[in-house]
């Protein structure tokens, strides 16, 4: 017990202490032309299609990457600009010194302890129907009390902007996030912008952006007469959905060989997968940090259920969706609470077994959905949208 004591006195010892540089950062002048773009799993997502904007098409020079994790640095340095670690000396330096912080999930992208005075804006990674950080009721991280607060003012810092998308998501994400609706800017997200390329451009962004091996499996897509690929949302509470879902990857192969067509599983990284994945010609376990978004346009079918996938999805013209959504019951009692009904929200052909799955893939079953206009002018559509960029520069 007195060890215990000694461990917890220390940490709140270190916690009052970091308060209190929190606080001598907001002394700190700040440059409002100094803006930082941060991730901290990796360059992707909103942050990196921003990234590249901003520097390639609008040539801002005072704009630097910012993240913990060392591949996503190097491939922002291989392609010529600055990067840092959150906790080096330059990094906090640019911190410490910049104006405006740009992410796209919580400011633990940077260092927090850093930020008294900066202007922060919010990407996010995904419209959908799921209720989200403050709304949440079912599985939510933290008790939302004084004394987590103190321990976690990070997950309490609110953006002054928040990129939306239309209407329905400004009042969604107004709510979960617990801000005014005037701090929502109604735009496109940045990684939905690559679906507007052509197939060369889709290429020459590959080569210049991806690994090589991201251009491999273009080429693969590429020779397979369909490409369905299967992204299903995260399961807290059921982590090994694939082996309880029944998946027989054997009679899957069987079925996809036959037809000469490629099914591709793009999993969370904390799903398990138990089975031999190198075995099958057909069948491919997508590495899970190889960015998605310059590949989907080869897709054919989207395989999803609760993911906010289906929606950017939607966007890609002349694209097909499945909806596979197995555990309905369970997700909704057990993993998240939803904000909008999943029957109307996101309409489209489902099937509820894997064995029904698979007869879909043999038949060839082609997948329509009437209402998809419908859907995309909920998600997508805003009656004032606004360029992103400019928006940042104009009211920060």
């Amino acid at each position: 017990m007195g060890k215990n004591f000694i461990v917890y006195g220390t940490k709140m010892a270190g916690n009052a202490l970091l308060h209190v540089v929190l606080g001598l950062s907001y002394l700190v002048p700040r440059n409002r032309e100094k803006w930082l773009v941060g991730n901290a799993k990796g360059f992707n997502n909103n942050t990196k299609y921003f990234f590249i904007h901003t520097k390639e098409v609008l040539h801002k020079e005072q704009c630097y990457w910012i993240s913990k994790n060392r591949k996503s640095r190097e491939s922002v340095r291989r392609l010529g600009y600055k990067a840092y670690h959150p906790w080096s000396l330059k990094g906090m330096w640019h911190e410490l010194t910049a104006g405006v912080y740009i992410y796209d999930m919580r400011l633990s992208a940077f260092n927090f302890w850093l930020s008294g005075r900066t202007r922060r804006v919010n990407l996010w990674h995904g419209v959908g129907i799921k209720n989200i950080e403050f709304k949440r009721v079912i599985n939510v991280d933290k008790p939302d009390t004084l004394a987590n607060y103190l321990r976690h003012p990070v997950s309490y810092a609110k953006p002054h902007l928040f990129l939306s998308t239309s209407p329905l998501m400004t009042s969604h994400f107004a709510a979960c996030f617990r801000i005014p609706e005037s701090r929502c800017i109604e735009s496109e997200y940045p990684r939905c912008a690559i679906f507007k390329k052509s197939r060369e451009e889709l290429r020459t962004f590959i080569r210049t952006y991806e690994s090589p091996e991201t251009s491999v499996l273009a080429d693969r897509m590429e020779a397979a007469s369909r490409v369905y690929i299967y992204m299903p949302t995260f399961r807290e509470k059921n982590k090994n959905f694939l082996e309880s879902v029944g998946f027989d990857l054997s009679a899957l192969e069987a079925v996809l060989a036959r037809r000469n067509e490629l099914f591709i599983f793009k999993l969370h990284p904390f799903t398990p997968v138990k089975a031999d994945t190198g075995r099958y010609r057909h069948i491919l376990f997508m590495d899970n940090k190889m960015d998605i978004y310059p590949l989907l346009p080869f897709t054919d079918v989207l395989i999803t259920d609760y993911s906010s996938i289906y929606y950017d999805y939607l966007l890609i013209p002349g694209k097909e969706i499945l909806l596979f959504p197995f555990d309905y019951r369970e997700y909704i009692e057990k993993d998240r609470d939803l904000a909008f009904p999943f029957d109307e929200y996101t309409p489209g052909e489902r099937v509820n077994t894997f064995s029904e799955l698979l007869q879909a893939i043999d038949e060839g079953r082609h997948f329509a959905n009437e209402r998809i206009e419908w859907v995309k002018d909920q998600f997508w559509k805003s009656p004032h949208p606004v360029d992103l960029y400019e928006a940042i520069s104009s009211r920060l």
